[in-house]
């Protein structure tokens, strides 16, 4: 069959928001309400694709009263409901390359409902079926905690092997260097707290290397691993920090849940406080980067360390609350930052941004700054709980879409219809 250019736009245009690949839907329980107190265990997915129904891969997670993953280690979260069943904050995760047709035919399984996600004239169908004798048994994501190793079924993480907030070598499906060679894109990842000591002028900064992080339970399943992790940091003794961190780790995707706050009793050593957290790139020459409140403008790595007037503008501009930090290797991988705030920061928040062959900035692997791309949180107040979300999506090319329209269709939430069935 022949397409004309504007047919052919069309269908590319109607494909989009079901073409995320490998990404995973976190779909709330609220959004299948007639599972909603139904046992967890007689359920599983299935989908309709060429002639075929078929079992997904899918996972339940537990999520708090307090909107983060539930973990039993974790005394500062309040569980909702009972685990064994469905509840309202439960987060389904199902795969966007699973989506399948609507069910045309008769099926032996006994199908209880079915879950429609899309817009209009662009859904895909997933089957909930009470039950089932047939299984997926695919693994999309392991932790290797002996390794401190992540993989999944299109990147591998690297952490270093006392500290998870470490990260060493990246790899990605498809990624090659400029001499055609897979290596890793990641130098390491750099988390900062910067304060002055008891004088604004007399300022020290710490460092991942200055953070000591205990892993206090881990979950494990076929789309995700939950890693639960805890830090305290002490200046002259005294404990100037506390984090909880939860890690969801997905296919393609990473989030980061944090939890901290600065004691009250830190004022007394502190000044201004903030606080950093920006990834190190390796030899990224060529690599764009675009963001969310500048628009169009867009800076390119260069090694040069003079920073072009569209950097300049992205590092003065304050980051608003919905936003997105886009950059692109122009090789075969891009990562889409987003950085959201459930609650108690109202200070400025700005772009982190080194371009710089030559710039010592420790811990790093590699010389220089190519790039170090991040954001950083200000004028810190103390004695106050803060509650973020720092989300990465990995992608090969951001699907072959513009900046802009890549991030309003990856970091929407897909519309989401359940409708009974009844056999």
């Amino acid at each position: 069959m022949k397409y004309s250019g504007l047919r052919l736009f069309t269908l590319v245009l109607l494909l989009w928001p079901l073409a995320a690949g490998a990404q995973v839907m976190q779909l709330p329980g609220s959004e299948l309400s007639a599972l909603v107190g139904e046992p967890r265990s007689p359920y599983s997915f299935f989908t309709y694709q060429d002639g075929r129904f078929e079992p997904v891969p899918y996972q339940w997670v537990d999520w708090a009263e307090e909107d983060m993953p539930r973990f039993t280690q974790d005394e500062h979260t309040t569980p909702v409901g009972d685990p064994s069943r469905i509840n309202e904050r439960d987060r389904l995760l199902l795969r966007w390359r699973s989506a399948g047709d609507k069910l045309d035919r008769p099926v032996s399984e006994q199908v209880v409902g079915e879950i429609r996600v899309g817009e209009e004239f662009n859904y895909g169908y997933f089957y909930v079926v009470r039950n089932a004798f047939q299984q997926n048994r695919d693994r999309a994501v392991q932790f290797n905690r002996d390794r401190m190793r992540i993989q999944t079924t299109d990147y591998s993480l690297d952490m270093d092997e006392d500290n998870l907030l470490i990260w060493n070598d990246f790899f990605y499906r498809g990624y090659r260097d400029p001499e055609g060679r897979q290596n890793t894109i990641l130098d390491t990842m750099k988390i900062r707290l910067s304060a002055g000591l008891l004088t604004e002028n007399q300022r020290i900064t710490l460092n991942n290397e200055n953070l000591d992080p205990v892993i206090e339970e881990v979950i494990e399943g076929p789309l995700a691993t939950l890693i639960y992790a805890t830090t305290t940091v002490r200046v002259a003794r005294v404990p100037v920090l506390r984090t909880r961190n939860y890690f969801v780790v997905m296919p393609e995707q990473v989030d980061i849940h944090t939890h901290f706050r600065l004691p009250g009793a830190a004022s007394t050593v502190l000044r201004t406080p903030k606080v950093s957290m920006s990834l190190a790139g390796n030899d990224l020459y060529g690599g764009r980067l675009r963001t969310s409140w500048t628009g169009r403008l867009e800076a390119e790595v260069d090694g040069s360390g003079e920073l072009s007037r569209a950097a300049q503008t992205m590092l003065e501009e304050p980051m608003g609350r919905d936003n997105w930090i886009w950059f692109s290797t122009g090789r075969g991988f891009d990562v889409l930052g987003n950085l959201q705030f459930h609650e108690g920061f109202e200070g400025p928040v700005h772009l982190v941004y080194q371009d710089d062959a030559d710039l010592e900035d420790p811990p790093e692997r590699f010389p220089g700054q190519l790039p170090n791309v991040g954001f950083s949180l200000e004028d810190l107040p103390f004695g106050q709980d803060f509650f973020f979300v720092a989300r990465l999506l990995f992608s090969g090319d951001s699907d072959g879409l513009p900046p802009h329209r890549y991030a309003e269709r990856t970091l929407s939430q897909p519309e989401v219809r359940y409708s009974r069935i009844r056999q």
